[in-house]
């Protein structure tokens, strides 16, 4: 155990744990391990862990974007054109490859979310909370109840 800047101490613990993710929503995954402050409540996650949260938000951003109709999504010519710029800079773009516009695959042709591009235009980052596209402005996100709401630090052994 170590200290915690609080003055608490960290405590290893191995249970169902839900992250708030900013993007997609909640992420919850059962039995895995982290560091847990026994005064604020701070978390530490191992490596493995971190790396098992993205694994599944992305797995869920992908899912949420493939429910989308198809009509809200633009080919990366289209993309391309959009930004004004060449379809190979798109592709070698570090920004959007690592995800700050939104992305997904569809008959193994790559298509990019329209709001997102337009987003990433005007600000440089397409990235929004998904729980925006819910296609009945009256319908409610799936649920957002939060264990946990903080930024988790990686912790390699």
């Amino acid at each position: 155990m170590h200290p915690c800047e609080c003055g608490g101490k960290y405590i290893k613990k191995r249970a169902s744990l839900e992250i708030q993710d900013p993007f997609v929503g909640p992420v919850k995954r059962d039995r895995v391990d982290y560091e847990e402050c026994d005064r604020c409540g701070e978390l530490i996650l191992p490596l493995e862990t971190a790396r098992a949260f993205d694994d599944h938000a992305e797995a869920l951003l992908d899912d949420m974007l493939k429910k989308q109709p198809i009509r809200d999504f633009l080919t990366a010519s289209e993309t391309a054109a959009a930004l004004g710029i060449t379809k190979q800079a798109l592709h070698k773009n570090r920004r959007i490859r690592h995800g700050f516009i939104y992305r997904t695959s569809l008959g193994g042709l790559a298509v990019y979310l329209k709001k997102s591009v337009e987003l990433y235009k005007k600000k440089g980052d397409g990235r929004f909370p998904l729980s925006e596209l819910a296609s009945d402005p009256g319908e409610k996100p799936a649920s957002t109840r939060r264990v946990v709401d903080s930024v988790y630090r990686v912790h390699e052994p």
